[in-house]
């Protein structure tokens, strides 16, 4: 399971299994999406798109997201 959590463009996206985070990020960047992990344990994938992101951008990166999430639950 996963929640998220943030506050304007700032959102983490919290795995239970810490390492589900680091496969999101590997598989995301696969997909041409640069993303990061956070936390004690890298369990938050970290969302901070540029103030400059358009809106098709924003829309690309989340579907790269949720399709780099179901490709490695």
């Amino acid at each position: 399971g996963a929640s998220y959590r943030g506050r304007g463009l700032v959102w983490g996206l919290e795995f239970e299994d810490h390492e589900q985070a680091t496969k999101v990020c590997r598989r995301a960047f696969e997909h041409g999406l640069l993303l990061e992990t956070s936390g004690p344990r890298s369990e938050v994938v970290k969302l901070l798109p540029a103030l400059t992101t358009t809106p098709e951008e924003l829309d690309e990166g989340l579907r790269i997201l949720a399709r780099s999430v179901r490709e490695t639950a």
